[in-house]
């Protein structure tokens, strides 16, 4: 599914949907980041804590996917921050390793748009995306 590539501004113009990853395992930003940029969006990239809240302050994305484990700290404290210093509400979709059914239930708790545990399915992930930017 090709999802369009811009939304509309204030004043009618195109802007481009832009997206965040914030996940410290490198082929994984890169898969999603090929996989977003085939489907037209913008993609902003950050490894870990610190970079992925100035990321998101920074540059507004539309969406945040969201890993919950990684150095420096864990995805629901980046999640607050982000929440907490971006002007607007981003929606976030939390992506974990992890198997453990509480984890999605605080994702939920924190108002995310989805959870997806890994090895999760392209398809769906993408599909996802699409309904939320």
């Amino acid at each position: 599914m090709r999802s369009e590539k811009f939304r509309k501004g204030l004043k009618g113009e195109n802007i481009v949907k832009k997206i965040l990853i914030v996940e410290d395992d490198k082929k994984i930003v890169m898969a999603l980041t090929i996989r977003l940029r085939a489907a037209g969006y913008e993609v902003v990239q950050a490894y870990d804590v610190i970079s992925g809240t100035s990321m998101a302050i920074k540059h507004q994305p539309q969406l945040i996917l969201l890993d919950i484990s990684m150095p420096g700290g864990n995805g629901f404290d980046i999640a607050e921050r982000i929440q907490n210093r971006m002007g607007i509400p981003a929606n976030i979709i939390f992506l974990t390793a992890h198997k453990e059914p509480e984890l999605r239930e605080k994702a939920m708790q924190m108002g995310a748009a989805a959870f997806f545990e890994k090895p999760y399915d392209p398809d769906s992930l993408l599909n996802t995306i699409v309904n939320f930017t």
